[in-house]
């Protein structure tokens, strides 16, 4: 079973942006704070945003001011299987957030934020990896 609205809230596998959680009523709020699972899209080719993500790390690179190459290039050093996915270009600010998310093969941001450096990203990486 998977419960849409499920949030890993304070998990040592995500980096927590101090953003407030979601309620824990029923009711579904689209959320892409880091612990939730990113909401899903429909892309403008009309494929489904969950069908495009890697089979390791996603990064999505919503806008020009979010620099993917540290994480590109941390992920590279680590042997970490990491897909780039651009989806500048289309107002998601509003359900996304930040430029820059990372997300994890359970579909779960585990970072977002709108830029890095290499050394910043690694650290990112490793904790979403559990080291």
């Amino acid at each position: 079973m998977c419960w849409v609205g499920y949030q890993y809230d304070a998990s040592p596998v995500i980096v927590d942006d101090s953003t407030p959680p979601g309620s824990d009523s029923q009711d579904y709020t689209p959320t892409a704070r880091p612990g939730a699972r990113l909401p899903h899209l429909w892309l403008p080719d009309g494929a489904s945003l969950y069908d495009r993500l890697g089979n390791g790390l996603s990064l999505l690179r919503l806008r020009d001011d979010g620099d993917a190459g540290p994480f590109v290039e941390a992920a590279a050093t680590r042997g970490v299987p990491l897909d780039l996915l651009e989806l500048r270009g289309q107002t998601l600010e509003d359900l996304y957030g930040p430029s820059l998310l990372l997300v994890r093969p359970d579909q779960h941001v585990a970072w977002r934020g709108t830029s890095v450096d290499r050394r910043t990203a690694g650290a990112v990486i490793d904790r979403v990896r559990g080291l």
